[in-house]
């Protein structure tokens, strides 16, 4: 596990409330303990638990919780009581504890436990499950989007991610099926970028979006380096805020791990493509090229039909991966030759034709 992705997801998920419901057949599980050993670490940084022990029967997750030290307090309801077990359940993460409650039902998506968790406005609906998570074509699903999810019936476990993708359209962002056999399954899924069971989330998980000014800091934290070792052109918070419009980021639950630029030349009828950049530990996962194909289909919309980048240090990524042409420094647009050359540095050229 990465420590700078987990230091990068703290913030984000501290006052978040994840529900975990326990499915009646891993209470007693030795592997159990290092699912609550994972919660107790989650509470710790600050995340609001409830946890959900299948069936009607609180014993067991509150002896194995109490073995933990968590700090958690038993709900004396079960959750089939409605309302009452709901202001406890508040009540219980007033405190700062973690909620220990009974589903008092069968079924990891039961009514009284996703209307739980819709009242809580649950960031994560998180199940423990005994045996495997879905597979497709004998591969692990990693993340599917929920509405991809109807037409996935070459899948594993269809019912179950059904439910998920219908727990999704409700409200919950993120609904995680984890293998609780697999010890120290929940941080692993949550502080990793691909995780190791299947979360089925709405379309914000991955998204590319326009820059805002409160990002501007954390942009030029993470290019930093690059720019000190002149791989890219030195910006101030100023430069960028002066072309906000220009910037693009992209996210993966609201975390921002990689960048990218248009500069558009109207006369010209091209766009620069600038400022590429990935978090070195999110290399390899396609997000370069993608933000390589937002930034083409951008200058497409713009009328434009040609893009052209200018790097000395992404000379492979822009010819071997993009497939990008060389081409010669004249061809840039007058003013952004003139800067190149003013600058003194020994960038090369690509680009290529837009289609229509």
């Amino acid at each position: 596990m990465n420590v700078r992705s987990v230091l990068e997801y703290v913030p984000y998920f501290r006052g978040r409330l994840f529900l975990v419901h326990i499915d009646a057949s891993l209470l007693g599980a030795d592997e159990l303990v290092d699912a609550l050993l994972d919660a107790d670490a989650l509470h710790e940084i600050g995340v609001r638990l409830v946890l959900v022990a299948e069936g009607s029967d609180t014993a067991l997750l509150a002896h194995m919780a109490g073995a933990c030290e968590m700090h958690a307090a038993t709900v004396e309801m079960p959750l089939t009581d409605g309302e009452p077990a709901l202001a406890r359940v508040r009540e219980i993460l007033e405190r700062r504890q973690v909620a220990i409650a009974a589903s008092g039902t069968t079924g990891r998506f039961a009514q009284p436990v996703v209307e739980l968790a819709l009242a809580l406005e649950a960031a994560k609906y998180i199940t423990l499950q005994e045996g495997q998570v879905p597979h497709r074509e004998g591969q692990p699903i990693f993340a599917i989007p929920e509405h991809e999810v109807a037409s996935c019936s070459d899948c594993t476990n269809l019912p179950e991610l059904l439910e998920a993708a219908a727990l999704c359209r409700r409200g919950i962002p993120r609904v995680h099926l984890l293998d609780g056999l697999n010890r120290g399954v929940m941080l692993d899924e949550i502080f990793s970028e691909e995780g190791v069971g299947t979360m089925v989330h709405n379309d914000s998980y991955k998204e590319i979006r326009q820059l805002q000014e409160d990002d501007i800091p954390e942009l030029l934290s993470m290019i930093a380096r690059s720019m000190a070792d002149s791989k890219l052109l030195h910006r101030t918070y100023e430069d960028v805020r002066r072309n906000l419009h220009s910037y693009y980021v992209y996210t993966l639950d609201d975390t921002i791990v990689g960048c990218v630029a248009i500069y558009p030349y109207p006369e010209q009828a091209c766009a620069e493509l600038g400022c590429l950049f990935i978090k070195k530990h999110y290399e390899g996962h396609g997000y370069g090229r993608a933000l390589c194909r937002f930034v083409e289909n951008k200058a497409r919309a713009l009328g434009f039909n040609r893009i052209f980048a200018v790097s000395q240090s992404a000379v492979d990524y822009f010819r071997d991966r993009l497939h990008y042409s060389s081409l010669p420094r004249e061809v840039l647009p007058p003013a952004r030759l003139q800067a190149l050359e003013q600058s003194g540095r020994a960038s090369l050229v690509f680009g290529r034709n837009l289609d229509a």
